[in-house]
This record gives C-alpha cells, sequence and structure tokens, in this order.
C-alpha cells in the first residue's frame, strides 16, 4: 500500500482541524492571537484639529504672500487646551499635536520663519489646511477598524489602545496535552540514565515548539509499555485537551501501544498512519472526541520534523490563523546534496549569511541527519527540502527551505507547496 504523500497528510490535517471558540483577554496579552470579534471605532481620531509641525498657527488670508510679519499672541503646546480664539492679524507659536487655536486655518513651519521680538515674519505665504491635522482625519466613529480573523499586530494594539479596549475577544489558545511512551524512558529530574534507559527530552522539546506556536503546553507522565494503561492514560488525556501529542509507541513493534490506542480510541474519525516523509515516516493522525490526535514518532529529529511540518500548522489553524503553513524559499547549499529518494526528505540545516547580500541566502546542511542525532538539531534554523525522486545539488546551486524562526512568513493551505518566488 502506497504510503501518503506530504501534501496529501497535510491537507487531511488542516480540512478536520478548525478554530476552537473565543476567549477574552487583555489587551497586551491579544498581540499575535486572532481576533474573534470585529472591531469598529467609537472614538474620532484626532479628535480635534492639531498642528502636524512645530511652526505659527495663523489665518491664511493674513500671511497672503512671502514677507509678512504679525505679532505673536500667544503659544500653545502639546496638552494645551488651546481655547483661546487666534486673534485677527496675529499668530499662534504652535508646537506639534498642540490644538489648533480657533479660526486658525493654517500652520507655517518654523522652518519657513523668523521670530522677532514679539513677532514673526514669514518667508512663504500660506494655504488653507496647511500643516494642519483634521478631526476625525484618520477615524470616525462608526469607522470598521478591524476585522475578525486579523492576527494582531502592535500597530493594531496602538489603534486599539486608543479606542480604550482593555479587553478583546480572540481565538482560544489550544490546550496540548503531552505523553511520551516508552519503558526506557526517564524524567529529566530522575538522576542519571542507567543502562538501557534515556531521558524524556522529547516531551521538553515538543512543550517548547507548542508553547512557540500559541499552544499551551501540559506534560503528562510517560507511558509505559502496557496496551490497556496506554488507551486509559490517551482517553483521559484527550479528555482534557484541545489537541493530544505523543511521542514514541508509534511504529508497529511488540511494544508500540500508541499507535493501535490511538486507532482504537479514534474510531471512525482515524484518518492515517504512515507519511511517505523522512523522517518521520510513522505518523498517526486522527480526532478522539473533540481532541485532535498525533502520535509522533520517538526518535527526537523525527518528532520535531514532523510537528513543524504537521502539528504546527494544526495548532495555528486552532487557533484561527489563515496563513498557517511556512513558505519555501530559495536557498543556496553551501555542500552537495544527493539525490531524493521515494519519500518527502527534510535535511536539518544552518543559514549562513552572503559575504553580498545580494548574492542570496545559504544553507548548510552537514551535520548528522540521523533521527537519533539529538545535538544536530542545535543551530538549525532551517529545513532543507528535498522532493522524491529529485536530482542531487551540487555545492552552489539553488534549494527549497523551510525558515524556522517564528516570524518567517506562513502560506494559505490553498498554496502550502507553491513555488519560492510565490506570495502569501
Amino acid at each position: 500500500m502506497a504510503l501518503l504523500s506530504v501534501p496529501d497528510a497535510l491537507a487531511t490535517v488542516l480540512a478536520r482541524v478548525s478554530p476552537l471558540g473565543p476567549e477574552r483577554v487583555s489587551l497586551l496579552d491579544a498581540v499575535g492571537r486572532v481576533l474573534a470579534e470585529s472591531v469598529t471605532a467609537t472614538r474620532r481620531l484626532p479628535a480635534w484639529d492639531n498642528s502636524a509641525m512645530d511652526g505659527y498657527a495663523v489665518r491664511a488670508a493674513d500671511v497672503s504672500a512671502p514677507g509678512v510679519a504679525l505679532p505673536v499672541a500667544a503659544a500653545v503646546a502639546a496638552g494645551d487646551a488651546g481655547e483661546a480664539p487666534l486673534p485677527p492679524g496675529a499668530a499662534v507659536r504652535i508646537f506639534t499635536g498642540a490644538p489648533l487655536p480657533p479660526g486658525a486655518d493654517a500652520v507655517v513651519i518654523q522652518e519657513d520663519t523668523e521670530a522677532g521680538p514679539g513677532t514673526v515674519t514669514f518667508r512663504v505665504a500660506a494655504e488653507v489646511g496647511d500643516n494642519i491635522r483634521r478631526a476625525g482625519s484618520d477615524v470616525e466613529p462608526g469607522t470598521a477598524l478591524l476585522a475578525a480573523g486579523r492576527t494582531l499586530t502592535p500597530g493594531d494594539l496602538a489603534l486599539l489602545a486608543s479606542q480604550a479596549r482593555l479587553t478583546l475577544a480572540v481565538n482560544r489558545a489550544p490546550r496540548v496535552a503531552i505523553v511520551s511512551s516508552g519503558n526506557e524512558l526517564l524524567e529529566i529530574d530522575a538522576g542519571e540514565p542507567g543502562r538501557g534507559q534515556i531521558a524524556n527530552t522529547n516531551a521538553w522539546a515538543l512543550a517548547a515548539a507548542v508553547r512557540a506556536a500559541g499552544g499551551v503546553p501540559r506534560i503528562l507522565p510517560i507511558l509505559r509499555d502496557d496496551r490497556a494503561a496506554t488507551e486509559a492514560a490517551l482517553a483521559e488525556a484527550a479528555a482534557g485537551a484541545d489537541l493530544l501529542l505523543t511521542s514514541g509507541g508509534a511504529s508497529v513493534g511488540d511494544h508500540d501501544h500508541v499507535g493501535p490506542a490511538l486507532k482504537a480510541l479514534s474510531g471512525d474519525a482515524f484518518a492515517f498512519w504512515k507519511v511517505a516523509i523522512k523522517p518521520g515516516k510513522p505518523l498517526i493522525f486522527g480526532r478522539i472526541g473533540a481532541c485532535t490526535a498525533f502520535g509522533l514518532p520517538g526518535n527526537p529529529i523525527s518528532a520535531l520534523v514532523t510537528f513543524e511540518v504537521f502539528v504546527r500548522p494544526a495548532l495555528l489553524r486552532l487557533q484561527g490563523h489563515a496563513a498557517c503553513v511556512r513558505r519555501p524559499v530559495s536557498a543556496f547549499t553551501v555542500g552537495a546534496l544527493s539525490a531524493g529518494g521515494p519519500r518527502t526528505e527534510y535535511l536539518r540545516a544552518a543559514v549562513r549569511g552572503a559575504t553580498d547580500p545580494e548574492a542570496g541566502l545559504w544553507v548548510d546542511a552537514g551535520r548528522a541527519q540521523g533521527s537519533g542525532s539529538l545535538s544536530s538539531l542545535a543551530g538549525a534554523d532551517a529545513l532543507v527540502v528535498r522532493a522524491p525522486g529529485c536530482a542531487a545539488a551540487h555545492a552552489g546551486e539553488r534549494v527549497e527551505v523551510l525558515l524556522l524562526g517564528p516570524d518567517e512568513p506562513s502560506v494559505r493551505l490553498a498554496a502550502p507547496f507553491s513555488s519560492p518566488s510565490s506570495g502569501p
């Protein structure tokens, strides 16, 4: 039976995941979250006519030509009420952001003036509206500010703060239960591992990846190699989570109980087991009631690569993000790469800066690529994507790369594997 391709598996995952319900959070906690309500302005911006520059507020008719001199009647700074009218045939010294005095209809910037004792001479003529921000010119009450579904930026929060929005409805952050399976595992604070034991590093790596993707991770106790106990523990974990994430026990050995347990618990909602990906072929996906469930391989590299390719997009979709799959980019490979095999392969790589910025991005995949090589994760900030059956690449050739930084751009599911030059 042919393995499910990476694009087909990813499409299956995202087709079965939908955004969680809303929750109300404080304004500061809303940054990076997906807005679950549309926001309409209740306040005018600016609230009153004000000066866009330091200079002098005047009636344009009083400064109809260069060389006019006017007495300076007053000064208005930002924070002043500025309610005193502009006297006829006079100017008011004004500073950026200060309210425009009633009667004034222009501001001449100070660089175009020459101040004298109690007077100011204008080197230019004034036009009505010069250097004035009119009340409501930015936002009027009733203006649609932000639509539901938008990922909130610091700039958005500034706009919301101007409307005194102290709380917002955003899509809820997914609660993620993380379970590691295997008799060989030892909690990281349980002392030096004995012969045959390994530290449960996957749980912590996956919890960090969940948090980086906006989820709320919860590490649960290690599962021992017992079928009945595994099924009971996974059912309990799924009941209290939006997403269940297991590592280990996903293969088909005599001691691998996670796969059969997830399949049994998912029932008709079971989707697939095994994908044409390297590393990470024994990947499991299904749903246990309302909980999305992934069974990841136990090898550290396999677990994190499959998280990046499948789980991270699901977490983003649960939060309502429209763009949840990283956009591939083009880069030059530092070293030669072998031809692609039967599965889509993801090589850990480090981004290298180019001597000439115009020369483009370079990546170095010259590190151990074994699925158990934990040290190869250090400094790996990219994945080189090798399509099935692709030709070998010589040093200096272009390859497709996924950059793993938290702010790297993503694309919508409609084109998750488009060419590196494609837009979002």
